[in-house]
C-alpha cells in the first residue's frame, strides 16, 4: 500500500447503539453530524503472513473490515459517481486497543506497529452485502455483513473526498462492529470474505519481535506528519480547555502539504479560519523504544509549519477531526531542513505569525507542555517512528481569524519563515 490509509469510526449501527446514551452526555453532549475520521500510520500497515505485535499487559483486538482501494484522484465526488473511482477492495484488520472515548485521538490504540494488516486488492464492482468473517486458530469467532454499516462504500469515499484529494493508492477501512475479537500471542487471526483470498496474521508477543529495520532517509515530504494539541498552555488557556495530562497527538494526511509562497483554501460560509505557527522537529534514524535522554540523537533537524484550522467543522470526536486539520493545503511546510547542529537548544526559540505585517501572534517554546525528548519517547514507546517522519509541537496562543486575500507569515527563530496567502474557493478553481 503505496497510499494513506484512512478509518472511520461509528460507522456499525452496533457502535451507533452501544454509544448512543453516551454521546448525549458530557463531554460529547450530542451524537456526531459527520463521518469521525482517523489515520493508519506507515508503521501500522503490514501484509498478510506479517506478524501483530502484542504489548504486554495490553488487550488487542481485531478489527475485521474492508479496505476501499482508491484507482483514480478523487476530489468531490458523488456517491452516485464513486464507483468511477474504486479501482478495487481488499479485506484489512484495523487491530486496536479497547476504545473506551472518542473525545480525543486515539493515537496509542490504533497506532500501533503492525495494527493495519491489509490483503491483496480484488476487483469486485459493489460491496454493500458482503459477509467479513473472523477466524482465530481455525475457528470462527465472530462475523458480521457490510448491510449493517451505517454509510457505504461510496457514501465515504463520498464524504472524505469532500475535504480532501485521494490519490491512486489511498485506502479507506469501511469500519467495524462494536463487538471485537481479542487477541493473544500465539493466535493466528484470520479474515475471510467471499470472493478475497484470506487475510491470515500471526499474533506475537512484541518483545519476541526483532528490532524494526531502518529505512534510507527520505525527503520529509514523505514521512508522517505528526502533530500536538494544546503543547502550549496558554493556547490551552484561550481556547478554554485545560492543559493535558497526556500529548494529545493526531497525524495529518499529505492532501494538507503546501509548500512556501503557495495559497491556502477558505471554504465558503465559515466563520473562524486561523493559522498555527509551529515548530517542526524532523526524525533523522529509526527510532523505536527511544528513551528521554537519548531522543535527541534522533534528530535530524527542524522546519516550520502553519498548520491552519477551520474551527467551524469541529465536532469533539478524535479531536482535532480530519475536517477542521487535513483539508486540501491547509498545512503549509517549508521544504528547508535546518540541520540539528545549527539550533542549540529547540526549547528556547520565539515563534510569530503577521497578518499583513501586523504581528497577531508572539510565543516561545520555552513554554512547551511536552519537549522535543519527551515526544520522541512517547511516540517511540508504541511506534516506530522513521527517517522523515515529524512531529509538529504546537502552537502558542494569539489565534485569530484569516480571511481570502490576507498574507500571512509564520516564523521561527533559526529555523526559517514561510509565506502563505488566503483565496476563497472561487479563485482557487
Amino acid at each position: 500500500m503505496k497510499g494513506t490509509v484512512f478509518a472511520v469510526a461509528l460507522n456499525h449501527q452496533s457502535q451507533i447503539d452501544a454509544w448512543h446514551e453516551a454521546f448525549h452526555a458530557a463531554p460529547y453532549n450530542t451524537p456526531p453530524k459527520t463521518a469521525v475520521w482517523f489515520i493508519k500510520p506507515r508503521n501500522t500497515v503490514i501484509r498478510s503472513g506479517e506478524p501483530i505485535p502484542h504489548p504486554a499487559r495490553q488487550q488487542v483486538q481485531s478489527g475485521a473490515t474492508l479496505a476501499l482501494i482508491v484507482g483514480k484522484t478523487a476530489r468531490k465526488v458523488s456517491a452516485a459517481d464513486a464507483h468511477r473511482y474504486i479501482a478495487g477492495y481488499a479485506l484489512a484488520n484495523e487491530v486496536s486497543l479497547p476504545e473506551e472515548s472518542f473525545y480525543r485521538p486515539a493515537i496509542k490504540a490504533k497506532c500501533r506497529d503492525g495494527f493495519c494488516p491489509l490483503g491483496e486488492m480484488v476487483s469486485l464492482s459493489n460491496v454493500d452485502a458482503v459477509t467479513v468473517i473472523t477466524e482465530i486458530n481455525g475457528r470462527e469467532a465472530d462475523h458480521w455483513n457490510t448491510a449493517d454499516l451505517a454509510r457505504s462504500a461510496a457514501e465515504l469515499l463520498s464524504a472524505l473526498s469532500e475535504f480532501a484529494t485521494l490519490n491512486p493508492g489511498d485506502a479507506i477501512l469501511l469500519g467495524t462492529p462494536q463487538h471485537r475479537v481479542t487477541l493473544q500471542p500465539g493466535d493466528r487471526v484470520r479474515v475471510l470474505a467471499e470472493g478475497f483470498p484470506p487475510l491470515e496474521n500471526p499474533v506475537i508477543d512484541e518483545r519476541e519481535l526483532p528490532a524494526p529495520r531502518a529505512l534510507v532517509p527520505q525527503p520529509h515530504p514523505n514521512g508522517t506528519l505528526f502533530a500536538l494539541g494544546l503543547n502550549y498552555a496558554d493556547h490551552a488557556s484561550e481556547l478554554d480547555f485545560k492543559p493535558p495530562e497526556e500529548p494529545l497527538v493526531f497525524i495529518k494526511a499529505s492532501n494538507t502539504f503546501n509548500g512556501d509562497n503557495q495559497t491556502s483554501v477558505r471554504p465558503n460560509n465559515v466563520e473562524y479560519m486561523h493559522y498555527e505557527a509551529e515548530l517542526v522537529v524532523v526524525i533523522g534514524k529509526t527510532a523505536r523504544n527511544v528513551t528521554e535522554a537519548e531522543a535527541m540523537d534522533y534528530v535530524a533537524g527542524y522546519t516550520v509549519c502553519n498548520d491552519y484550522a477551520i474551527r467551524d467543522y469541529l465536532e469533539n470526536y478524535y479531536r482535532p477531526n480530519l475536517r477542521v486539520k487535513s483539508r486540501d493545503g491547509l498545512t503549509p511546510i517549508s521544504p528547508v531542513i535546518v540541520p540539528k547542529s545549527a539550533i542549540p537548544d529547540p526549547h528556547n526559540l520565539a515563534l510569530r505569525t503577521f497578518v499583513n505585517g501586523e504581528l497577531r501572534q508572539e510565543g516561545t517554546t520555552a513554554d512547551l507542555i511536552f519537549s522535543v525528548p519527551f515526544l520522541i519517547a512517547y511516540l517511540s514507546e508504541f511506534m516506530t517512528l522513521q527517517p522523515g517522519d515529524m512531529i509538529a509541537t504546537g502552537t502558542p496562543k494569539g489565534l485569530s481569524d484569516v480571511v481570502p486575500g490576507d498574507e500571512v507569515v509564520v516564523e521561527v527563530e533559526g529555523v526559517g519563515r514561510l509565506v502563505n496567502r488566503i483565496v476563497s474557493e472561487e479563485t482557487a478553481k
